[in-house]
């Protein structure tokens, strides 16, 4: 019965450390993917979080976030919370206090344009309002906006919800790619 109940806390714990390391090397994907300073290249999933582009990309740097909310709202789930937490880690990391970023929400194509609209915006202010909250990050480092269904992650499957996420893009490091710094 004891080596019984030993295995059980073994396997615990076991289960816990490795769930702590996926989700450390997930934010560290996360820094490295806003970095532009990161030469490390990506090309990941983990639960929750798509790095898919390098820092050699014309695009500004950014991460999918599959952020799941209760049906029909902006209400965030635990699982959501979970990845959001793993973003916010990432924004107070020291690589990346200096930039600005965009969060942006994004639909499948299911509803309506209006509807589509309204609900990625205020999906993507409740991002915005988590991190501040539970972060402390400066609200004038993110900027909320939504997309509804103008920008498709999966345009060969509009109604599938790969398309529902929130994208989070590195605004400065942008900006000063286009401006050749």
């Amino acid at each position: 019965m004891i080596r019984g109940m030993t295995a059980i806390v073994c396997w615990a714990a076991l289960a816990c450390g490795s769930q702590a390391a996926a989700a450390e090397r997930s934010t560290a994907d996360i820094v490295c993917a806003l970095d532009p300073q990161c030469t490390r290249p990506l090309s990941r999933d983990f639960r929750g979080v798509t790095v898919t582009q390098g820092p050699e990309s014309s695009t500004p740097l950014s991460v999918n976030l599959y952020v799941n909310f209760a049906y029909d709202s902006a209400d965030l789930t635990s699982d959501a919370r979970i990845t959001l937490d793993r973003l916010g880690y990432a924004l107070v990391d020291d690589r990346l206090k200096s930039f600005s970023f965009m969060i942006e929400g994004h639909t499948d194509a299911k509803g309506g344009e209006d509807y589509n609209q309204k609900l990625s915006e205020r999906r993507a202010d409740a991002v915005r309002q988590y991190l501040t909250a539970q972060f402390g990050i400066e609200p004038s480092r993110l900027t909320a906006r939504g997309f509804g269904k103008l920008r498709l992650l999966d345009t060969s499957r509009p109604e599938d919800g790969v398309n529902r996420r929130v994208q989070v893009l590195n605004l400065t490091a942008g900006a000063a790619k286009r401006d050749g710094n």
